[in-house]
């Protein structure tokens, strides 16, 4: 298998089949070459592990032109551009930002997740470093650095199945088919050869829905590359405390031996939930 270098013109054409699938409500590519200037920021020299997602949440072209305070504590090499993405960090920190943005929860869940990948959580108080009610911005925002910097250093990258939002608030994910289309697309077109480029020792897909998507492609990589690849279930996902905590314990050990995720991820998916398939 050749590996086809990324170019910006590769996501631009990448983003082009996908207008095919989605139409006119397609995200603005703007916002796609932003999203992945943000990922190639936190791009680690040797990627060991991928956390394969779905996608980030839809920002629109007005929300584009916010952008990050010129603050001292934050790197001025970091993309300033805001985007609903975990990597950006004005992403649910508004007064970070420039200008108002109309919505900006943010996403706690993958601050969660990216802490349990370096760290081993035994208590939902364990997060308490990332959390709005528990430190002050300036705290929060050093804590957030000093681990997405931890991260690129473990060799832990975060990458998207769809390099376009599937996810807008208070609306619905498009129909499974579509869903699946799009998934498709966008690995041929760009995330494949994004990751084969890496080279990770192994890829940890965030919920079943990307891996049910992607499984011949995934198992296609892993009898071509040898990259092994496992699956945990939505870090949203509607499950007991305990389930929880099962959950990011998976992730802190396939982060601890990438090369085992199919093991790790399937031994951990027994242990959670014995009665499910």
């Amino acid at each position: 298998m050749n590996v086809t270098v990324t170019t910006p013109d590769s996501l631009g054409h990448c983003h082009a089949v996908l207008a095919g699938l989605l139409g006119s409500e397609i995200e603005p590519l703007s916002v796609a070459r932003e999203v992945d200037e943000h990922r190639q920021y936190w791009r680690p020299k040797n990627p060991k592990l991928v956390l394969l997602a779905e996608s980030h949440v839809r920002t629109t072209e007005a929300e584009l032109q916010g952008t990050i305070k010129a603050l001292d504590s934050i790197p001025k090499s970091i993309p300033r551009s805001f985007v609903k993405f975990v990597y950006c960090l004005g992403y649910g920190e508004s007064e970070l930002l420039s200008g108002p943005v109309k919505s900006n929860p943010g996403t706690v869940h993958f601050w969660k997740i990216f802490h349990s990948c370096l760290n081993s959580v035994n208590q939902k108080e364990d997060f308490a470093s990332l959390l709005k009610a528990r430190t002050s911005l300036p705290e929060r925002l050093d804590n957030k650095l000093r681990l997405l910097e931890r991260m690129k250093v473990e060799g832990i990258w975060l990458v998207d199945a769809s390099i376009v939002a599937l996810y807008q608030r208070g609306s619905p994910k498009p129909r499974t088919t579509l869903y699946n289309q799009v998934l498709k697309s966008s690995w041929k077109e760009y995330v494949c050869s994004l990751i084969e480029e890496a080279r990770p020792d192994g890829i940890l897909c965030v919920g079943f829905a990307v891996a049910r998507a992607l499984k011949t492609e995934l198992d296609k990589l892993r009898s071509e590359r040898g990259i092994k690849w496992g699956v945990v279930k939505q870090p949203n996902a509607r499950l007991s405390s305990t389930e929880h905590l099962c959950i990011f314990d998976a992730y802190h050990r396939v982060s601890n031996k990438p090369k085992h995720a199919r093991a790790l991820s399937k031994k951990w998916f027994r242990q959670c939930f014995p009665t499910k398939e």
